[in-house]
């Protein structure tokens, strides 16, 4: 079974191979006595602290791009706007909150939605009935 190659793994090979060649370049330049291999090395030194900042901020952006935010759960510019037109369109915003939460809450929303037990499956149904009635007026 093949196993998928990520973006970042591609990212990382290509840092690996940056740093590697450009340190090899800095060695056989420093070892034919090139007057070159000074500034070789001082290059080497700054492109090894530069380089895997680089490649952390294109990783970065390329998660926020996907929407996958900071821990891989956040939220779709195309899904807030669905949400916001929801909201326009007269849904309880509490309502939507609450759907909000439970989607890309994680293990915290689950948390607090078995503390409150009976009560939310009461609170459920009250508002099932009110929402019953005003579509009946």
């Amino acid at each position: 079974m093949k196993k998928k190659i990520t973006f970042r793994q591609i990212v990382a090979l290509c840092g690996i191979i940056l740093l590697v060649g450009m340190y090899g370049m800095s060695l056989v330049a420093a070892c034919l006595a090139r007057p070159e291999a000074a500034d070789l090395f001082l290059a080497s030194l700054a492109l090894t602290v530069l380089i895997p900042i680089l490649l952390y901020v294109l990783l970065m952006f390329s998660r926020l791009s996907k929407g996958d935010g900071a821990q891989g759960k956040g939220m779709k510019y195309s899904e807030l706007r669905r949400y916001n037109k929801r909201m326009k369109n007269g849904e309880d915003p509490e309502t939507l909150a609450k759907e909000i939460e439970e989607r890309y809450g994680g293990e915290e929303a689950e948390e607090v939605n078995e503390e409150e037990g009976n009560e939310t499956e009461e609170g459920n149904e009250a508002e099932k009935e009110e929402t019953e009635e005003r579509e009946e007026k």
